[in-house]
């Protein structure tokens, strides 16, 4: 049967529906979610309206003793309805500023018919005597309009403005008969099948009805034309698709036709999956197929009978929601003809499955887009096998087929031609008079049929319709003009017919014409826009044909008024709460990537994004649905979250300042918090700072500064907050210009002739790639004669930091001529200005054959003349020659090359000679032929001056040590430590770890100043002097901060002569500690290294020493310790004021900042770079034992933390070499360091090292090694604090599943837990509530979910947590990580005992959930889902091959596992009874009881069991420890939960389950407290004042208020309080926006309670409304109140704020024991058992159609509900799950069923959408049902979002199961007077 059109207005009462349906669950699309949806089959609804007048039902129930009325009890169901005074009252209206409006009801007096007969201001419009099934009669200010004797099937019956409109005796079969305007029209005796007749004005003939009823053209339009007709196909993508799919379009029939349509791949940012059309137009009446064909899909045909309209086909592509038959649904292109013939069978699965087993991915088999083939594409695949495929027709006016002409205004963009939406639109402009845009059909000769006009939402909403006018010219002559009227947030109503003009959410405009209309013309005449400006914009033009199966859309339970608010490093988003849901989703994005939450609560704090913190300042789009099961309502708008900091910002890290020609360049480290920087400069001891504000990014260069003077600089961080604090002040000189360096004259070839004069001996010189400045000497391009010319004015300049230094060619470089040959062996240069250093030098030359060569060993050292730098480059083998290249490099890329002056000094052996004195690399051994004359002949020579300039050897001081040294190992006084280089520290070693955090630094105990000049020795025997060594010499910076610790330079054999590097400028003492790193992997390597320079300091170094060496080395050092902190003070005064070294120079003795003040501590598994001073401090009196103490619990703690990762050094005989290579301990160390600590840090891990700070370090000195007995259980001894363990762990986390700020804290556990659950960092009861959130998603707290992987280690760690092993085997067997991070290095090695290998590609919670099933060999996926985590496909798979894990182990805790390890486990545990009851506020207690032994049991875990669509669903509710727990249930308001219980032992073994007796939870729409404030001016003796301010808390103290009291939930709790100076007043501040609509308050009878009262509502907290005001009257000590609005009307609220005041209270005591508010309380139905029985007598319950009965002898099943009947369905299901009755074959209810709505009983009380009545649900005499009953049956009822497609369907209330009567009673459903009367 076709559907029925249906009318709807607000003003409408709705009366009744019939289903014939059955719920069927069908497979959903979602990936991996295990979606479903439900559908309905072949459902026909029937709505009736009430009319003035006629009341509802009584329902009465018969007995053995006789009929008794129900109308007295609170079964009873008494209705009125009232007239409608005012046709403008169907207007909704807003009522209530704060928020509050809903639709007010009227039904037009004098109206009543069968199935959805309508009528709007009539009297008398009646269904005569003998009408048959007579549907969807319809009158509109008819006063007379009937259908005669005699017709039969008559449906939809129609009269407006008629005063008689008939369809006569005889019609047959007449459909939609309708008046429009007549006084009398009649469908005449014999007309058939009559649908949609029409009664014009003058009451003309009836046109003849078309046969097929489809709404084709049907009366005259006064044209010639015959309408041509179009096919349009759509095509929507279902799933995803990297790649754009092209499909072929096809249409035959009476034309033809083919057009190419392609899906391209959807844009990240993309709201609506992607789309194509294909428009066939201009069709001549005949049938045609569509045909639609693509690449690896099934080809799609469909027949289309064209006869003047326009035919769209909607096809989604791979998937789509496809709806069953009888209702309207897109039709679906399957994906998947892998094989090409045309259909899905197991043909195209075998491929498939062969694809997937063989690894193979092939692009068309990738059926679902992701770039994978898996069993995500299998399941798809066999999922749409089967599914519906054709499309549901739908039928427009051909917009092609009207004239289209701007009668008024101009075309401001686009055309006329655009108005199909697919071409942009148009935009209409205003010229003054308005704006008018004409639709012509009058060419016609039948005129189109229309029953709805959209107009499509326009791009700038700015230009969307607000105000104007609608013509419609009717094809009979006749109009109607309906005006469009801006109301805020409101329908739009026409005011004449049954029109209605509808804006919709994405601001389009929906005009309802009330039925089918033949239409000649349709004007839009716009005369405002939203913006009042010019410009009108319409995006599309569509007129409807067939609109009879729809019924406008309800709101979809979106949630509204979403807010967000925003904190430092986290927002809060909060949303009205919505009926009818169970939960909702929040959605958050930011840069491309989406994260999810589900929470039942309407707010929710954010503080991390995809597992990481938030960060202020990042842009985060939230958005919010509503879901209720497998149901999602869609997000609601996007708002943006940007976290802002709650203080200033931090001062800068890392400041650094390099002097330049007048000028500094100073940069930093970007912080957190920050919008902009001020810098701080002044000339060092000046008394004023300058300052440069608003400065964006991290760099700054300071200029119009003085030459060579030092300045200081610091600088702060500024936000809108304010100035944060100053940073660490740094300093600098600039660099003077006109200050030339003094370049060493000693041995010079090229002598001055003058400044600005060619030296003496030059030829030429010649430069390429590079320029010169300011030399009168160069005029032809390339010649650099000015480089030895004497003067600073004139310089190369290489733009590029190279010129043939690290990069050394024929070319690069300054190639200068000699008038002769000479023998060179030293070069010195300048720079113009000194910017950067030169650390590489090339040499080239040609020798006296006239060939060109490299010199060998050649070195680049900077020296320092005054206040100038110069380079000196020394060839340690002269070369002959008159031509040489010098190339230079320096060391960053940060500066460009420049040289001013070059200087050429010939050889000299002095250098030689002295160093020829020594036998080894190492100088250390003087030759045999070294006697006291040789070394008194080179120190002659070396006091000698060169004759000619009268200058010593540049090289004096550094050669005058090495002739010291000679002297002293002569008078055998020996030399400095010779440190031995263990070849065994090396990274390359540690390579298969997968380690972070080592390091392989060996201590030298020399720490030396910035740019000191230093010679390192180094030696080794199989190498000979100048060879590459596999050393690295470390430079560091003592009191660091992070980001500027180290440098390094490679060393060779013998001498290497260095400068040590300025790495911070920051203004403190510059140098620091020096170490050797080897690069090699030989163990047979003996590099030894000797430090010339420097300071020494003491060193001990334990590594791999044995156990009987370690008390002398420890005392040895020790004592030196001691000597040596108690000279540091005058050690400063002695090198560090008068040594010579500019950057320590200067500066007071500080043991903080100075750099002598240092050791370094070197355990097998860890070095401590700490200050000497504070380790003595931490030694205490007896120092051998706390350091022989302290580095054995650090190596131990190490050796247990190592275990714990499967690393170690003992390994069962016969280990494979290979698993020792990726297992065994590291030979690298950890290294401990003083560090200065960045802005908010304690301490902090960093690279290759923990930083921690000056007060953390004489901690590290009295830990105790930890003792345990024999099973690792402690004894005694305590492990460093806690954040040496947590940085640690960040040192040394596995990366593959490594989690910051989670993960390392795992170490810190193991480092403290002594097995109690109170030894460790987080807390149990947030563990349990975790996991029985029902969450996805980790923790909000970063130490619950630490709780996860220590639940892993309780659950598999058979030993205690101090347990260590013997051999690497045990560590495997026993301990749960160890396995985790093997398989982690080394994936082949895990288990796969279904074939299916480990991979680790999935990030990192897909890793961890993998390695840890490999590691328990379980199926861990019931674990991680409890813990909120979500395996994909690649993890189900691995996982799924391992034994389900069956123990509950997300309860396990420490004492559960000590537990379990002293007891024997007991036999029987049970529960023994469980009871649950509902606390009528949201909450169900459940109180449970056990038979279990004491001690024995863990925990009892409770869920909750739904029963959905006759089938339970179950979900976890929580866990206690007591014998109680409280459900706040709240979210399922309304439904039926049964309760069930099982205890979980201290095994994690479950008892078996036991059930509560089902409870209903109360729907009394009360809102939840959590989140809310509350602050009252009551002062009270409850009241709190805390203790005096402390250290802690020095502001003075705050008095805190009891009133928290009134809103806890305790109805025992009473609060008292007096306002002394205004009315007393308290105020509910909810911090989320809510529907509010009244408030309960309870009052204990012990206190004194309001009387008068006011309650004002505001959702700004400034702007207040009243909404109720008067006397409390109270029953049983509680009181409530609805909220009105100004007309008494009761209204509900939006408000975040809510103030009750005492009015006239002042002064006297007010109690208050709890206060609640109410919303909107949802859906619910009820089902009695007295309503069950049997009918005594017919009831009709359409009083103008007598055929609409229930007849008697019905079985009949009655009960009361409360929703929307327009969108409900109650389906009832016996014990079993089944629907009572059954379906029939084609899947229809056999039951009937009506929904009965009234009027509201208050007829001041404004009417939204939901309304109260009851529900019949019968069977039929003939149905044969009486013998059939179920013993018990339960009611379902759900909501729908559209009422014929039933798409958005979900279950919103059901009852418990109710006893069917063994003897049915008898029941009466008697009329009401109001009934009778009629």
């Amino acid at each position: 049967m076709q559907k029925r059109k249906i009318y709807r207005k607000i003003a409408v009462l709705w009366r009744m529906q019939e289903t014939r349906k059955a719920l069927q669950p069908v497979p959903g699309s979602g990936r991996g979610c295990g979606e479903q949806t439900w559908e309905k089959r072949r459902m026909r609804r029937k709505i009736s309206r009430f009319f003035a007048g006629i009341l509802a039902a009584a329902l009465v129930i018969s007995s053995g003793s006789g009929a008794v009325s129900a109308r007295g009890t609170d079964r009873a169901v008494m209705w009125s309805a009232r007239e409608a005074e005012d046709p403008e009252k169907d207007i909704l209206e807003d009522n209530g500023d704060a928020g509050g409006s809903g639709p007010e009801s009227n039904a037009p007096a004098g109206s009543r018919t069968g199935d959805d007969v309508q009528g709007s201001v009539g009297s008398g419009s009646d269904a005569s005597d003998g009408s048959g099934a007579g549907d969807d009669v319809q009158g509109s200010d008819g006063s007379g309009s009937d259908a005669s004797d005699g017709s039969e099937a008559g449906d939809d019956v129609q009269g407006s403005d008629g005063s008689g409109s008939d369809a006569s005796d005889g019609s047959g079969a007449g459909d939609d008969v309708q008046g429009s305007d007549g006084s009398g029209s009649d469908a005449s005796d014999g007309s058939e099948a009559g649908d949609d007749t029409l009664d014009g004005n003058s009451a003309p003939e009836a046109p003849q009805a078309d046969p097929v009823g489809d709404g084709t053209p049907s009366e005259r339009a006064g044209g010639q034309d015959q309408m041509e007709g179009a096919v349009e196909v759509l095509l929507t993508a279902g799933i995803p698709a990297g790649e754009p799919q092209v499909f072929q379009v096809e249409l035959s029939g009476a034309a033809s036709g083919s057009e190419e349509a392609v899906l391209e791949p959807a844009t990240e940012d993309a709201l609506d999956p992607p789309q194509a059309s294909v428009r066939f137009p201009g069709l001549a009446p005949g049938s045609y197929e569509v045909r639609v064909s693509g690449s690896g899909y099934v080809t799609y045909t469909q027949k289309i009978q064209v006869d003047g309209l326009e035919y769209r086909v909607q096809l989604y592509a791979g998937d789509a929601g496809v709806k069953t038959a009888g209702s309207a649904h897109p039709g679906l292109l399957a994906k998947g003809d892998l094989n090409g013939d045309g259909k899905l069978d197991s043909g195209d699965t075998d491929l498939l499955v062969n694809a997937i087993d063989a690894g193979e991915y092939r692009p068309e088999y990738d059926l679902y887009g992701d770039s994978r083939v898996d069993l995500l594409d299998l399941n798809y695949l066999t999922r749409i096998m089967g599914q519906s495929r054709e499309a549901t027709l739908e039928r427009f006016i051909p917009l092609d087929a009207a004239e289209i002409t701007v009668a008024v205004g101009g075309i401001h963009e686009g055309s006329v031609d655009q108005l199909s939406g697919k071409e942009g639109g148009l935009t209409l402009s205003d010229a003054g008079s308005g704006m008018e845009l004409d639709f012509d059909f009058s060419r016609y000769r039948e005129a189109p049929v229309m029953e709805e006009i959209l107009i499509g939402a326009p791009e700038n909403k700015e230009r969307a319709i607000a105000e104007g006018i609608v013509v419609i010219e009717k094809a009979d002559g006749g109009s109607v003009v309906a005006s469009v009227t801006e109301r805020a947030a409101m329908s739009f109503v026409a005011a004449q017919e049954s029109f209605t003009i509808t804006p919709e959410r994405d601001g389009s405009i929906r005009i309802s014409l009330g039925g089918q209309i033949a239409v000649k013309r349709v004007t839009f005449k716009i005369t405002k826009t939203a913006n009042a400006g010019n410009l009108a914009e319409i995006s599309s033009v569509k007129f409807v044909n067939d609109m009879e199966s729809r019924i406008p859309e309800p709101e979809m339970d979106i949630p509204k008024n979403m807010a967000v608010r925003t904190s430092s490093r986290a927002f809060t988003v909060s949303w009205d709460r919505q009926n009818n849901v169970t939960a909702y989703e929040v959605r958050i994005v930011s840069e491309g990537r989406t994260d999810y939450r589900r929470t039942t609560a309407t707010e929710l704090n954010i503080q991390q994004f995809l597992g990481d913190k938030l960060t202020n300042g990042m842009v985060y789009e939230v958005s919010v649905q509503s879901l209720n099961g497998e149901w999602k309502s869609g997000f609601c708008a996007s708002a943006e979250a940007v976290p802002k900091p709650n203080g200033r910002p931090d001062a800068p890290d890392g400041v650094k300042v390099t002097g330049g020609y007048r000028s500094l360049d100073v940069r930093w480290k970007k912080m957190e918090d920050t919008d902009s920087y001020t810098l701080y400069y002044r000339e060092d001891g000046a008394a004023s700072w300058e300052k440069i504000e608003g400065i964006s990014g991290t760099y700054c260069q300071v200029t119009g500064l003085k030459d060579n003077t030092r300045y200081q600089v610091y600088l702060t961080g500024v936000n809108e907050i304010g100035e944060g604090p100053a940073s660490l002040t740094a300093s600098d000189k600039t660099i003077s210009g006109l200050i030339p360096a003094k370049l060493p004259e000693y041995r010079l070839i090229n002598t001055s002739n003058g400044e600005g004069k060619l030296s003496a001996h030059i030829v030429s010189a010649a430069i390429s790639g590079a320029s010169m400045v300011d030399s009168p000497l160069d005029q032809k391009e390339g010649s650099a004669l000015g480089a030895f010319d004497n003067s600073y004015t004139s310089y190369i300049d290489r733009q590029d930091w190279d010129y043939g230094g690290a990069y050394p060619g024929r070319g690069k470089g300054v190639t200068v001529e000699l008038d002769a040959v000479y023998e060179i062996g030293m070069i010195t240069l300048a720079q113009p200005m000194d910017l950067g250093e030169f650390a590489y030098a090339n040499i080239q030359y040609e020798d006296e054959s006239g060939k060109w060569q490299t010199a060998k060993n050649v070195t680049i050292s900077v020296k320092r003349s005054g206040d100038r730098k110069y380079y000196l480059i020394k060839l340690k083998d002269p070369v002959r020659t008159s031509r040489l290249q010098i190339g230079v490099g320096h060391r960053y890329g940060y500066y460009k090359v420049a040289i001013s002056e070059i200087r050429l000094h010939t050889y000299d052996s002095l250098e030689r000679d002295i160093l020829d004195l020594y036998a080894d690399d190492l100088y250390i051994t003087l030759k045999d032929s070294v006697n006291q004359a040789v070394i008194d002949a080179l120190q002659e020579r070396l006091d000698t001056k060169d004759p000619v300039c009268g200058e010593y050897h540049p090289e004096r001081d550094a050669l005058q040590k090495e002739l010291d040294a000679a002297k002293a190992l002569l008078a055998t006084e020996g030399l400095g430590q010779v440190i031995q280089v263990n070849p065994g520290i090396t990274a390359q070693k540690d390579s298969g770890l997968s380690l972070g955090g080592l390091m392989g630094r060996q201590p030298l105990g020399v720490t030396a100043a910035a740019e000191e000049n230093i010679v390192v020795y180094v030696g080794n025997p199989g190498m000979k002097s100048g060879d590459a060594a596999k050393l690295q010499l470390v430079f560091t910076q003592h009191y660091a901060e992070s980001g500027g610790l180290l440098d390094k330079v490679s060393l060779k054999i013998g001498r290497n002569e260095i400068t040590v590097p300025k790495l911070s400028s920051t203004d403190v003492e510059k140098g620091g500690a020096l170490y050797v790193q080897y690069t090699g992997n030989n163990p047979e390597d003996q590099y030894a290294v000797r430090i010339s320079g420097g300071t020494s300091f003491p060193v001990l170094n334990l590594y791999r020493v044995p156990e009987g060496e370690r008390a002398e080395k420890i005392s040895s050092y020790t004592a030196a310790l001691r000597a040596y902190v108690e000279k540091l003070s005058a050690m400063h005064m002695e090198e560090h004021q008068s040594g010579g070294h500019a950057q320590v120079e200067g500066y007071a003795y500080s043991e903080n900042t100075c750099i002598l003040n240092t050791t370094d501590i070197v355990t097998d598994y860890m070095m401590l770079s700490v200050p000497a001073s504070q380790v003595l401090a931490g030694l205490g009196a007896d120092a051998d034992s706390s350091m022989d103490g302290t580095l054995k619990a650090m190596d131990r703690m190490l050796l247990l933390f190592y275990q714990h990762k499967g690393l170690t050094d003992s390994f069962a005989e016969g280990t494979a070499p290979e698993i020792v290579a990726k297992n065994h301990l590291p030979y690298q160390c950890l290294n401990i360091r003083y560090m200065r600590m960045f802005a908010g840090a304690f301490m902090y891990a960093a690279g290759d090292h923990v930083g921690i700070g000056w007060g953390s370090v004489p901690g590290l000195m009295n830990s105790v090694p930890v003792q345990a007995d024999a099973e690792g259980r402690y004894v005694s001894g305590r492990y460093f604090g806690w954040g040496i363990a947590h940085e640690i762990g960040h040192q040394i986390n596995q990366s593959a599943y490594a989690h910051a700020e989670v993960t390392n804290n795992y170490f810190s556990v193991l480092a403290q837990a002594k097995d109690t659950n109170d030894s460790v960092r987080f807390r149990y009861p947030e563990v349990f509530k975790k996991v029985t959130s029902n969450t996805t998603g980790y923790a909000g707290n970063v130490f619950t979910q630490l709780g996860m992987y220590w639940q892993l280690h309780l659950a598999y760690d058979r030993g205690y947590n101090y347990k260590t092993y013997g051999t690497w085997q045990e560590i495997q067997e026993n301990l749960f990580f160890a396995r985790v991070d093997r398989y982690a290095r080394d994936t082949a090695s895990a288990p796969a005992p279904g074939g299916t290998r480990l991979e680790l590609s999935g990030g990192r919670d897909q890793n961890l959930m993998r390695l840890a099933s490999a590691a328990a060999e379980r199926d861990l996926t019931e674990f991680f889902t409890r813990w909120g985590m979500v395996p994909d496909d690649g993890t189900r798979a691995y996982m799924g091959q391992f034994a389900k894990e069956e123990r509950a182990i997300y309860y396990v805790d420490d004492a559960a596992r000590v537990y379990e390890k002293t007891h024997s486990k007991p036999e029987g545990v049970t529960v023994s009874s469980v009871t649950a009851k509902d606390n009528g506020t949201g909450d169900v207690t459940i109180t449970i009881a056990s038979s279990a032994p004491e001690g024995s049991i863990q925990g009892y875990e409770v869920t909750r069991t739904f029963i959905e669509g006759g089938k339970p669903r179950t979900e976890v509710a929580g866990f206690t420890q007591g014998s109680t727990f409280t459900d706040h249930a709240a979210f399922a308001a309304n439904h039926t939960i049964t309760y069930k219980v099982r205890a979980v032992d201290k095994w994690m073994n479950y008892s078996a389950e036991e059930a509560a007796a089902p409870v209903k939870v109360g729907g009394s729409g009360i809102l939840d407290k959590s989140g809310w404030t509350v602050t009252t001016n009551m002062e009270s003796r409850g009241d709190v004042l805390p203790p005096d301010g402390t250290d802690e808390l020095p502001c003075e103290p705050v008095k805190e208020s009891s009133i928290t009291k009134v809103i806890n939930n305790d109805q025992t709790d009473l609060y008292t309080g007096t306002a002394s100076d205004a009315d007393p007043y308290i105020l509910l501040q909810l911090n989320r926006q809510e529907e509010v609509s009244s408030v309960s308050y309870v009052c204990d009878a012990a206190g004194t309670p309001m009387s008068d009262y006011k309650i004002e509502v505001s959702r700004d907290g400034e702007t207040y409304k009243e909404v109720a005001g008067g006397t409390w009257t109270f029953a049983d000590g509680m009181a409530r109140v609805h909220f009105t609005d100004t007309n008494h009307r009761i209204c509900t609220y939006d408000a975040a704020f809510v103030k009750l005041t005492a009015s006239g209270q002042k002064g006297k005591e007010i109690s208050v024991t709890e206060l609640s508010l109410f919303g909107p309380s949802g859906d619910s139905v009820k089902l009695e058992a007295q309503g069950i029985g049997e009918l005594k007598t017919d009831y009709v319950y359409d009083s103008g159609n007598p055929g609409e009965k229930i007849p008697a002898g019905s079985i009949v099943f009655t009960g009361t509900y409360k929703g929307n009947p327009a969108y409900n369905v109650v389906v009832l299901y016996d014990a079993d799950g089944n629907i009572v009755g059954g379906t029939n074959s084609e899947g229809e209810l056999t039951a009937h069923q009506i929904i009965l709505a009234p009027p509201l009983d208050d007829e001041d009380a404004v009417l939204g959408n939901v309304s109260e009545g009851i529900w019949i649900y019968w069977f039929e005499p003939e149905d044969n049902m009486k013998n059939k009953l179920p013993e018990q049956v339960r009611a379902e009822l759900y909501r729908v979002d559209n009422a014929l497609t039933n798409e958005g369907q979900r279950l919103v209330s059901d009852t418990p199961l109710v006893e069917v009567p063994g003897t049915l009673p008898g029941i009466t459903i008697e009329k009401t007077p109001a009934e009778e009367s009629e």
